[in-house]
């Protein structure tokens, strides 16, 4: 086996430090495979240059990175990022104290490979894999552990109760339950309102907290805060989807596809209760196909209104222009205050906070580097536009919702950026809803909802201002309508990977057709 024994003894330490799930079968096989003694000559060669794509299959597989056809979609995209993303990326996932420790190993193999018997110690650490989860307690996912989580009785749970209990069976009456969940607006005549909904990508609450602006001020001029919004993707394309469909419950990653539900749509709904809608971008959309699906699967056709007259504030991964914030909304807003006609309803989509991005005049190219800068300004544009909301008079309802996360801190199974695992991290982002323009404004303080919500929960508490108009006198307090959002459990998905809280707050996470693991979120 020679050297191979550390690729093995590598991997279980991995394994044990919670980085990748082994499958210690096939690796024992390999294992096995390789010690086999075989006489000098071609099968040795063979065997030799084989193990390098079985080595290779075996540690995509323990990854849980997803299938083969998500990594080639992912290779795809890469195509359309700058050369020096690119470069950011591979040192980013190649760390210096990685290539020290791979050295120091090599050099510790080459001493003590005289007096230690490797191959033996790896085929000893592979069997310790299943060895040590015969001692550990029971699986979370039967018996005394779950039926502790669902509230179940332990003592006599019989294999009925453990399997309607499940991981599986728990996600299956979620989406069956979200499947009976359907929104129309109220058609009253003229809406009391502007509606503007504006979708940030790359910004989560751990984001903020990891560049230590856990409180921006710009959230407290805001009526409600939600502690718990699940935009339940990782990534922009179904984030997309998602907040444009969202008068019908969330509906798994597949069924976004298949078809698109007209009843589902958004923006097609607002437009029938009197709204006239419009989209805007702060850059191209042409990446992955962003503007066409707004446009075709968000029902926002023929709707897209230009960004070319407000300046770049950045250069995008991709290499085209990022339009400055505050300047792009500040005069779609000027220019909606100069028509009449029915009150508008506008999708705001940017992409100032990707992974990726480069802003001119800083020395640093890394945009892990640039993010704290970058959602300073965000946060300074989006407080300046509340400002200009506030002092046209005009009643507004304002909806910030986020994309996702930028996942800058990681986790143990992702690097820095990387958004294959849409945990809690990464889906759980600071919505918020304000009041613009209401005869008896509130006292200036956000009231924080700290309870699961999702989108048709916003979408829900929308209608109901639709149905009574809060800037009646005399309407009831936008806080007194939160009865109205009936909450969803927690389950973000994204093409191969499911991530689920259960009952008793533990997030377990699945990978195809791979059996559910724990989801360690630290």
């Amino acid at each position: 086996m020679n050297a191979w024994s550390l690729y093995f003894l590598a991997k279980v330490g991995l394994h044990f430090a919670g980085t990748l799930r082994l499958h210690w079968l096939p690796n024992l096989v390999f294992a096995l495979a390789l010690l086999w003694p075989l006489p000098e000559g071609r099968a040795r060669r063979v065997r030799a240059w084989l193990a390098w794509p079985v080595a290779i299959a075996l540690l995509y597989q323990d990854s849980l990175l997803g299938s083969p056809d998500r990594l080639l979609g992912q290779i795809k995209g890469l195509a359309g990022f700058s050369a020096g993303y690119l470069f950011e990326l591979l040192t980013r996932a190649v760390q210096p104290a990685w290539l020290l420790a791979a050295v120091l190993a090599f050099a510790a193999y080459a001493v003590l490979s005289r007096w230690l018997r490797f191959s033996t110690l790896a085929v000893l650490a592979i069997l310790s894999v299943p060895l040590s989860q015969l001692v550990q307690k029971p699986e979370h996912f039967g018996g005394t552990a779950l039926a502790a989580a669902t509230g179940s009785p332990a003592a006599g749970s019989s294999a009925a109760t453990a399997a309607a209990d499940s991981p599986d069976a728990l996600l299956s009456r979620f989406y069956a339950h979200e499947q009976q969940r359907r929104l129309s607006f109220p058609a009253q005549g003229t809406p009391p309102f502007d509606l503007i909904v504006i979708h940030v990508c790359s910004l989560a609450w751990d984001d903020l907290d990891f560049v230590g602006q856990s409180q921006p001020a710009v959230l407290q001029r805001f009526d409600l805060v939600f502690k718990q919004f699940n935009s339940a993707a990782s990534y922009s394309g179904p984030a997309a989807i998602r907040v444009l469909h969202g008068n019908c419950g969330q509906r798994n990653h597949t069924q976004m596809y298949d078809a698109t539900d007209p009843g589902c749509l958004t923006f097609p709904a607002l437009e029938k209760a009197g709204f006239k809608t419009e989209g805007l971008l702060n850059h191209d959309g042409h990446y992955d196909g962003f503007l066409q699906t707004v446009e075709q699967s968000g029902g926002l056709a023929g709707k897209m209104q230009p960004n070319a007259a407000a300046p770049a504030a950045m250069q995008s991964f991709d290499g085209s222009p990022v339009r400055d914030d505050g300047v792009l909304l500040s005069q779609w807003w000027k220019q909606r205050q100069t028509q009449g006609g029915a009150p508008v309803a506008l999708y705001y989509n940017t992409i100032s906070l990707h992974d990726g991005n480069r802003v001119p005049g800083y020395s640093s190219r890394s945009s892990l580097d640039t993010y704290k800068p970058r959602v300073t300004k965000l946060l300074a544009d989006l407080d300046h536009f509340v400002s200009e909301l506030e002092a046209s008079g005009r009643p507004v309802v304002l909806m910030l919702v986020p994309e996702h996360g930028a996942s800058l801190r990681g986790d143990k199974l992702q690097i820095s950026g990387m958004r294959e695992i849409p945990g809690p991290r990464i889906t759980l982002v600071p919505a918020a809803i304000k009041l613009i323009g209401l005869p008896h404004p509130g006292t200036g303080t956000a009231t924080v909802v700290d309870k699961p919500v999702s989108y048709f929960d916003l979408y829900s508490l929308l209608s109901n201002l639709l149905a009574d108009n809060p800037f009646a006198p005399g309407a009831k307090p936008l806080a007194q309508r939160l009865d109205t959002m009936a909450g969803t459990d927690y389950v973000a998905e994204n093409a191969d990977m499911v991530v689920m809280r259960l009952p008793d707050g533990r997030y377990v996470m699945k990978s195809g057709e791979t059996p559910w693991t724990d989801y360690d979120t630290r």
